[in-house]
């Protein structure tokens, strides 16, 4: 179990117990299932209920992948959005009571979340997450490359948190 000791402007030590990578993974395997669940419905709507893909079928490439891409964005960006509108949290996230948060005591920002977001690509899309997997097990404080660059970890709400105040 690894501690991490926030220090707030107001001079007060946090002390947060740091996600697993167990429950950063069960997580990150729950929004797959609500990614996968989004792009089902939609295809059922648009393509089956509206039958969009008839329209489709007449325009260029170029215009049939944007059109394709303009329903799954929410999908490409589904983390991004939910962690900065559930204040760090995905749903898959917050089902296992895990967030994001800054290590140096801030309110974790919009452009850390898009750091966050953008380092998926190295951290995730590469190699199947083999290097966020090396990265969280090796790092001090459980960080993947995209916290290491945005300052921000992943804790668990789960357990007590330990507030002291420094003189």
């Amino acid at each position: 179990m690894v501690e991490l000791q926030i220090n707030t402007t107001q001079n007060v030590n946090i002390k947060f117990t740091a996600a697993s990578v167990g429950e950063r993974i069960l997580a990150y395997g729950i929004d797959w299932l609500f990614k996968i669940a989004y792009a089902i419905v939609v295809y059922q709507i648009m393509f089956k209920l509206l039958k969009i893909d008839e329209l489709v079928k007449d325009m260029d490439n170029w215009s049939q992948a944007a059109v394709f891409i303009t329903f799954y964005l929410p999908v490409i960006f589904y983390t991004l959005i939910f962690e900065t509108l559930l204040d760090g949290q995905t749903p898959g996230k917050r089902i296992l009571k895990i967030k994001v948060v800054k290590i140096d005591g801030y309110q974790a920002s919009l452009s850390d979340f898009i750091v966050r977001w953008i380092f998926r690509i190295v951290d995730l899309n590469m190699m199947s997450g083999v290097v966020a997997l090396i990265s969280i097990i090796t790092r001090s404080k459980n960080q993947r490359l995209g916290d290491i660059t945005a300052g921000t970890a992943v804790i668990s709400l789960k357990n007590n948190v330990n507030i002291t105040f420094n003189n």
